[in-house]
């Protein structure tokens, strides 16, 4: 009877159709889903000539050698005479000792006492102890007392020489003054300052002090700079000097009004 009961679910089965029978005994149905219309234009389209299917992500790329124009080709890049591939393989680079002129590599003309150089515009520049001048390299002059700068494309003047048009004369350091760092100039000793070519001493009013540079002065606390003196701060009642010393200001529960401090 069992034998009987299977031969007939068959032939049911046959008659109904699969999809039938999987939805009467809960069998997965497949739904195969249409590609999306991009994925379907991709497979459309044909990978050109002198082009590979990306090794990253999808699509294709032109081979080394070859740029994609408008119409989605790979055209061969057409690399001057004195030029390479570029990195990219995308484009091309003049060799050294040319640079670029419209789709040519000119050669780069470098003029006497001058080397070759990337970093300029004209692509050289004067070897040191010369100068750009036009289009050649002129010597630099040194003019006694003086040496050539580190850059080797100027000079400066030995220390206690100071810089005059072409030449380097004595500096001549006034009483109170030093030479200063730079050994071309003079700086004051403390307690002075530079006028013209001189030192003068700072002035200091009464009820003040040098500041911390000498150059100049400040007032002691409870009092405040006016011009040339320290006129003393009169605090009102309920204020009390600020942490400068040099103002005043309203104790807590008090607030400013003119001069004076008034309850809030």
């Amino acid at each position: 009877m069992r034998s009987d009961s299977e031969s007939s679910l068959r032939r049911r089965v046959a008659e109904i159709g699969f999809s039938t029978w999987a939805l009467l005994f809960g069998a997965p149905v497949l739904i195969f889903a249409p590609a999306p219309a991009s994925s379907q234009e991709d497979a459309r389209e044909a990978i050109p000539l002198h082009a590979h299917v990306k090794d990253y992500g999808t699509g294709w790329e032109c081979d080394r050698g070859y740029f994609l124009s408008e119409e989605r080709k790979c055209v061969a890049v057409e690399v001057p005479e004195n030029a390479f591939l570029s990195f990219g393989g995308r484009g091309w680079q003049c060799h050294r000792g040319y640079r670029k002129r419209v789709e040519t590599c000119a050669k780069i003309e470098v003029p006497d006492n001058a080397h070759l150089s990337n970093i300029t515009q004209v692509g050289w520049r004067c070897d040191r102890g010369y100068r750009n001048v036009g289009d050649a390299c002129a010597e630099i002059e040194i003019p006694a007392n003086g040496f050539l700068h580190a850059s080797g494309s100027e000079w400066k003047c030995d220390r206690g020489f100071e810089s005059r048009g072409n030449e380097c004369v004595a500096l001549a350091v006034p009483a109170s003054g030093y030479l200063d760092e730079s050994g071309n100039s003079f700086a004051c000793n403390f307690g002075h300052r530079k006028k013209g070519g001189s030192c003068i001493p700072v002035d200091v009013p009464p009820n003040g002090y040098l500041a911390s540079s000498g150059k100049d002065w400040r007032c002691e606390r409870g009092f405040r700079r006016t011009r040339r003196a320290c006129s003393a701060i009169e605090v009102p009642a309920n204020a009390r000097l600020t942490a400068s010393g040099n103002a005043w200001m309203c104790k807590p529960g008090y607030r400013q009004r003119s001069q004076a401090c008034e309850p809030e």
